[in-house]
């Protein structure tokens, strides 16, 4: 007996015809669920490409070691020049920690300010803005001619560069809360501070860590700029001198402990946030 499709059931088709759908839908949740149990795979995975990539194109071009060195051969620099790169990064370490340290304080600061006292807030906050105008470039060697060269420096650029997100988004964390809750503390006989305290600072805390983690990047960035015009030690006075020489392979290996420090101090950051949003009362 010859079966026609058109006696097969419907309900018997459909199911046929959705079993490769269903397959499809569970390799991608397969999937998904790997990314989100092991988030760190797809960037490493991308990373190892690049980097394999980046070997192989330069062995089969012969591209000259001065202009771009292998992965092997930063590799290698990396090793050879350990102790002149963590005693340079320490030095880095040290000036972005500081200026992170100020700027939030200072960026904090600013911001209670200008949501407690907004007459003083609309006076200062555009003076806030300018400062972010100006290219920091251009205020670096201002700064070594009144303060001089060394960490100070650094420190002080990398605080002028971070401290702006931090006042910006703590100021919209404070901003964020409902007039109807700070009206109903304030009818309980809360005092301004009591307000501060218990209402705004805790729901401007996931604004406030955005800010940080922001000001921490900008930190980086700011002492290697105070590096290039005023420092003889740390990471970008290396970049400096690396350069000159045409130290292609130690540049880059200092890129390398660069990066790496930016992550870590950026995760740390991160970690703290959330250690800090998860134990709010």
């Amino acid at each position: 007996m010859v079966v026609n499709q058109n006696t097969v059931p419907m309900s018997v088709r459909a199911s046929a015809s959705q079993q490769p759908l269903d397959r499809a839908r569970s390799r991608r949740a397969g999937f998904g669920a790997l990314m989100r149990r092991a988030p760190w795979l797809a960037p490493t995975v991308t990373l190892v490409a690049i980097v394999a990539i980046w070997e192989i194109g330069v062995r089969l071009s012969e591209v000259p070691a001065f202009l771009l060195p292998a992965p092997s051969a930063v590799g290698a620099s990396l090793v050879d020049n350990w102790a002149l790169l963590m005693g340079h990064a320490g030095v880095t370490i040290v000036e972005t920690l500081i200026g992170f340290a100020l700027s939030a304080v200072v960026g904090i600061a600013l911001a209670v300010v200008i949501v407690m006292w907004p007459l003083v807030g609309a006076a200062i906050f555009p003076i806030v803005v300018a400062s972010q105008v100006i290219p920091k470039v251009a205020i670096a060697p201002l700064m070594v001619v009144w303060i001089g060269t060394g960490m100070t420096t650094s420190a002080l650029i990398a605080f002028v560069m971070a401290f702006f997100p931090v006042v910006v988004n703590a100021t919209l964390g404070m901003k964020s809360v409902q007039d109807s809750s700070v009206d109903l503390m304030r009818s309980m006989g809360s005092s301004q501070w009591q307000v501060f305290r218990y209402l705004r600072f805790p729901s401007a805390l996931p604004h406030i860590m955005t800010g940080l983690q922001l000001a921490i990047a900008f930190a980086i960035v700011g002492a290697i700029v105070g590096e290039f015009v005023g420092s003889d030690s740390g990471l970008g006075y290396l970049l400096i001198v690396t350069q000159g020489n045409l130290r292609t392979d130690l540049l880059f290996a200092d890129l390398v402990v660069l990066t790496a420090m930016g992550l870590l101090l950026y995760y740390a950051v991160e970690l703290i946030g959330k250690f800090l949003l998860r134990n709010r009362s």
